[in-house]
């Protein structure tokens, strides 16, 4: 009984949607606000999708030119970094690779130009393990590293932006200046030390901080650039970027040295990208918020339209709930139509953008997609059910606070003085 019951309230609903020669305007504002909602839910899909798309391959990316974890002294160098590598590794089974890394700064002159940056002085076998250095060397980069015999044959590979501001390419002689301190004759204590190295590789690694600053060498070269033995840390892999916390407390409690993991390195930029998001999702909800006062004032002018209508329901026995029902119904089912239009159309665009966003460029003879600025041979997407559902749970949420105003408005009308002034 109680089916059959609401199956009438939802019959009466759906009339109501339905257009009537004298009452086409209604039928339209309905169209415009299934098609406000559908609007919203579609655009909702589509910046979350590619703002979630673009986090993830910013992950990955970081992930790759990064160690996920990194092993360091706070006394100071590590000396004796075979024993330390061998201790972290016979420790945690989670780690595919490890290495030793030396950071330096340093001034990069090339003729007239000069510029400064950071040099990374790795064992190369084992640091192309633990991040896609290797895999980073543009085609025109040549070998990974070249292992010179006199410090003036020594190699280095250079970010590719790093390259461009001083005019380096593969061959290119470099004249690297450190702040090692050095002792000569007559002169005394002289701080900064000179030397020139051979470009043998340029990297692009896709991440604006590497490209732009960083450089690497291999260990020889390190230590005749700072003039003393052992590293400054430990790079390490593991099976499971994810685990890197984990690892981190274990090799801080049981080894005693400290750790810095890929996400604390980088924690403000992934905080960002978050708010970002949530930001991005609360203003474009209001496309669906005014969608749903679109609703709202339909339904008013439903009610009004249908206070005849209204009062014989009364009188023929239909309860205030059931009166309050039909209104909430009818803004639901609008809703609910918007909603899944919006569902499908916006899966479908956010699928196919990166054609959609040719097309548009084709048309207006510019690209929208830069991928030079970006990193990115395409706009990055990816589709997330739980984003899709807090989206699509949202859009009926505000659809249904929509319709409470107007069907209680309904639900008060006097069948008395409707049927007598109607």
């Amino acid at each position: 009984m109680q089916v059959n019951k609401v199956k009438f309230e939802a019959f009466i609903a759906l009339r109501y949607i339905r257009s009537k020669r004298r009452n086409r305007f209604i039928s339209l504002i309905s169209i415009i606000s299934i098609a406000g909602v559908s609007v919203g839910v579609i655009t909702l899909i589509v910046v979350m999708s590619v703002m979630t798309g673009f986090d993830i391959a910013l992950r990955e990316t970081i992930i790759g030119n990064r160690s996920h974890l990194t092993v360091y002294d706070p006394r100071g160098k590590i000396l004796d970094y075979e024993t330390v590598i061998a201790e972290i590794e016979s420790l945690c089974p989670e780690i595919v690779a490890s290495g030793p890394v030396v950071q330096i700064e340093a001034l990069f002159k090339n003729e007239d130009y000069t510029t400064g940056g950071l040099i990374l002085g790795v064992d190369v076998e084992r640091e192309s393990k633990v991040t896609d250095l290797a895999k980073n060397l543009t085609t025109e980069g040549g070998r990974i590293f070249g292992k010179g015999k006199l410090p003036g044959e020594k190699e280095i590979v250079l970010g590719y932006r790093l390259a461009n501001r001083i005019g380096a390419r593969v061959g290119s002689h470099l004249q690297v200046i450190t702040a090692r301190a050095t002792l000569r004759p007559l002169i005394g204590r002289q701080l900064g030390s000179q030397i020139w190295l051979t470009v043998s590789g340029i990297s692009h690694a896709k991440m604006s901080e590497f490209d732009e600053i960083y450089a690497f060498v291999d260990l020889s070269t390190a230590k005749m650039l700072t003039g003393e033995d052992g590293v400054d840390a430990v790079h390490v892999k593991l099976t499971n970027p994810f685990l890197a916390d984990i690892v981190a407390q274990k090799i801080r409690r049981e080894l005693g040295y400290r750790t810095k993991t890929w996400y604390e390195d980088q924690q403000a930029f992934f905080d960002a990208l978050r708010q970002e998001k949530l930001a991005m999702f609360i203003i474009l909800a209001f496309i669906i918020l005014v969608a749903a006062f679109n609703i709202t004032s339909t339904l008013i002018m439903v009610v009004m339209e249908k206070r005849r209508d209204i009062g014989i329901l009364r009188t023929l026995g239909s309860s205030t709930g059931s009166i309050l029902l039909i209104f909430i119904l009818q803004g639901l089912f609008i809703g609910i139509i918007g909603t899944l239009i919006g569902l499908i159309l916006g899966i479908i665009i956010a699928m196919n953008i990166n054609p959609i966003a040719e097309f548009i460029a084709s048309l207006l003879g510019w690209d929208l997609f830069n991928s030079t600025i970006y990193y990115f041979e395409g706009i990055p997407v990816a589709i997330v059910p739980f984003d899709i559902a807090c989206i699509v749970l949202s859009a009926i949420v505000l659809t249904f606070l929509s319709t409470l105003y107007p069907a209680y408005s309904a639900a008060r009308v006097n069948p008395v003085d409707a049927i007598r002034y109607e």
